[in-house]
């Protein structure tokens, strides 16, 4: 990913104390094996009653379907009860490919994520290892 425009004008990030928007936005979060493991580890649950409580399969995808009316199970009022292990597409956002691919959705993010080009410069390594991590991640997550 040489020559990527972030790579040349450092992207800014802080996560904002306090701030669920993202937890709350409609869409779909995926789970992998690894995710499952960890989260229901985390949960002290055996994974497959971590599937079987929480998670929906769909097109051999494990995954979570967040709308309007249903909110992620994970979230509580203090934030999210397994941030410690919480799955990769949560882990690596807001760097997903979608808006990270221009700077103009770069900006779109911003005006909704609060902690868009906040805080300090994250290194271009941070932002492509976040880009590998989610590379399943679907482009049904673009604001």
């Amino acid at each position: 990913m040489a020559g990527e425009w972030w790579e040349k004008e450092p992207l800014r990030f802080a996560c904002q104390s306090g701030c669920v928007k993202c937890c709350l936005s409609p869409g779909v979060i995926f789970f992998d094996e690894e995710d499952i493991e960890k989260a229901s580890a985390y949960l002290k649950a055996h994974p497959r009653q971590f599937k079987a409580d929480h998670l929906v399969r769909e097109n051999g995808e494990w995954m979570i379907d967040v709308s309007e009316v249903k909110r992620c199970p994970f979230l509580a009022a203090d934030g999210c009860k397994i941030h410690a292990a919480k799955p990769k597409q949560c882990q690596t956002y807001p760097f997903w490919r979608e808006n990270i691919e221009s700077k103009r959705n770069w900006k779109a993010a911003g005006m909704f994520c609060p902690g868009v080009n906040a805080g300090p410069e994250v290194p271009a390594k941070t932002v492509r290892e976040s880009l590998e991590k989610d590379r399943k991640a679907p482009d049904i997550f673009s604001f």
